[in-house]
């Protein structure tokens, strides 16, 4: 077969979506070398791919995603290759695309928050764009061959919301960065303590209960323990800043912009915890590379987190920052709990594998 790819989303700014089709193409491949594939990336990715295996193939789709281009431009694009298959790890397949494709769904976060509290837009073209996503995401999981997610949870979500059967969606779990495994911490005697949240400052990734649990407990008197926020700029971390000012937690918490994954990992492995404070999410790698940083993890009490974590991680609930409080003071003080977490996470880490996953996703491609 001819397998095309759409690795727009690869790369090193290290995106959920990027993760997932890079360690995709990277298993597929170590185990497939009879389909041919071709990979679309965008010129800023050209180079971050590297290809060991001959049937795979650089093709140029320098196409910003979500665009109007994304939607009449792109399908040319996809149709030169003359695809037996197309995989698009994303709801934005173009709608005119008229061969056989299969779509990878990572959650319904979209359609579960739509606050305009979201968005940088003004209200008309808000709705506008909100308009175009439910009809491109439509056409997505309605044309599509067969429907890749992540949980089991996501999969429930699809077939509650849309009707969808069952045998069309097929989940493939996905896995820890590989990077994570590697002990890189610092052997700088740093004398303060650190815990870390790495993402996105949206409205569902649920921040403010992190600055609340701060503010209203014992935390904040700690002198020696900070909290490190990594997180894209924009007009939401700018929104966050904001925040921490009215909280007066200025010298409490630390903002820090995209970093390399080589520094990433670092700041993983010199702290003291992980917290996850999120309402919503698909998966979770950002747990796993905890885990595999043995790092405790420190997460909100959502039934995807419970698939994913299993007993490995400390819950809470995510509308309360006193219980918040409360598990992060027992963590840094009863190392008997801390031990446990890494222990724990240790093992429950080594379940989840990327080569697996591109083993599932390869019989997809067959299936379909």
């Amino acid at each position: 077969m001819r397998i095309g790819i759409d690795a727009r989303f690869v790369g090193p700014q290290g995106t959920g979506i990027g993760v997932y089709t890079e360690n995709l193409i990277k298993n597929l491949q170590k185990i497939d070398k009879h389909n041919q594939y071709f990979i679309f990336l965008h010129k800023n990715n050209w180079s971050h791919l590297k290809f060991t295996n001959k049937k795979f193939t650089k093709v140029l789709a320098d196409i910003s995603w979500y665009s109007l281009e994304e939607q009449t431009k792109l399908s040319g694009i996809f149709k030169s290759q003359n695809l037996d298959l197309l995989h698009v790890p994303h709801f934005n397949v173009p709608i005119i695309y008229r061969g056989k494709f299969i779509v990878t769904i990572h959650d319904l976060i979209h359609h579960h928050f739509p606050q305009t509290s979201a968005t940088t837009k003004n209200f008309i073209l808000f709705k506008l764009k909100r308009a175009a996503y439910h009809r491109i995401f439509k056409n997505a999981i309605t044309k599509s061959k067969k429907i890749i997610v992540p949980s089991n949870f996501v999969k429930e979500d699809l077939i509650k919301t849309f009707k969808i059967r069952p045998q069309k969606i097929v989940v493939t779990y996905e896995a820890a960065e590989d990077e994570y495994f590697t002990d890189q911490r610092s052997t700088i005697n740093d004398q303060r303590s650190t815990i870390i949240y790495v993402g996105n400052a949206y409205p569902h990734k649920n921040i403010n209960l992190l600055l609340n649990a701060f503010k209203i407990s014992n935390l904040a008197n700690i002198t020696t323990l900070k909290l490190i926020l990594v997180i894209p700029r924009n007009v939401f971390s700018d929104r966050l800043l904001g925040e921490i000012k009215n909280r007066n937690l200025q010298d409490k918490i630390e903002i820090l912009n995209y970093k390399r994954p080589s520094e990433l990992i670092k700041l993983f492995q010199n702290s003291q915890a992980y917290i996850f404070p999120s309402l919503a999410e698909g998966f979770g790698i950002p747990g796993l590379n905890a885990m595999a940083a043995k790092v405790p993890l420190l997460c909100s009490n959502i039934p995807v987190f419970h698939e994913i974590y299993g007993n490995a991680a400390f819950y809470f609930d995510p509308k309360d920052p006193h219980d918040l409080a409360s598990k992060i003071e027992e963590v840094l003080i009863v190392s008997r709990t801390k031990e446990k977490l890494i222990k724990e996470g240790n093992q429950q880490v080594k379940i989840y594998s990327w080569l697996k996953m591109a083993k599932e996703t390869s019989e997809v491609y067959q299936s379909a």
